[in-house]
């Protein structure tokens, strides 16, 4: 199986998940917001922006933003979205990880994870670890079905990246699970 060509997807529709119309979009990003667990941030890492919606919302809440995409497309209109801001948008792909100006003390993994190949997730999770602050936090969400072109549904991708990061010393802080969508937060003690 090969992750599908989001560059494609995005030429066909630049907003192909429907995003700004979706209340599903509107409440994922609402509940992933509501998760963190400090008002502030001094440099977040949206390290799947998609259409930027999401990276919008986080800049709010940071002094300094990374977004970066593995579809060059998704980072023109993350980087159209954030004009406005002091944010940086570049192209990135996981597992690896961007020039970073200075570590995250927050990531962010929205989406991404089950549309990665096993070893690709684990060197993921390992790679924002070692690129994030001592202190950061890291926050996964997925939606908990299997998309047709992805390698697993997004509560096994959530559920494995818990059990990836509490064996690397994270300490999970919040769970939310419902019939939509899986999100949790972790920080290193």
């Amino acid at each position: 199986m090969q992750p599908p060509d989001f560059d494609a997807m995005y030429a066909a529709d630049p907003d192909p998940w429907n995003v700004r119309d979706s209340w599903y979009e509107r409440r994922k990003e609402a509940v992933v917001l509501a998760l963190l667990a400090r008002e502030r941030y001094a440099h977040a890492w949206d390290a799947a922006s998609g259409t930027g919606d999401l990276a919008l919302a986080l800049s709010r809440r940071c002094e300094r933003l990374t977004a970066t995409d593995a579809s060059s497309r998704a980072v023109a209109l993350t980087g159209d979205l954030l004009a406005d801001t002091s944010a940086t948008v570049a192209e990135s792909r996981l597992p690896g990880v961007p020039s970073l100006a200075e570590p995250p003390d927050l990531v962010v993994l929205s989406e991404v994870l089950y549309y990665l190949p096993d070893a690709d997730r684990v060197r993921a999770l390992e790679a924002v670890g070692a690129a994030a602050r001592p202190s950061a936090e890291l926050v996964v969400v997925h939606w908990r079905h299997h998309p047709d072109d992805a390698f697993l549904a997004g509560a096994a991708a959530t559920e494995e990246a818990d059990q990836v990061l509490r064996e690397r010393g994270w300490e999970r802080l919040a769970w939310h699970d419902d019939r939509h969508f899986v999100a949790a937060s972790w920080v290193r003690p």
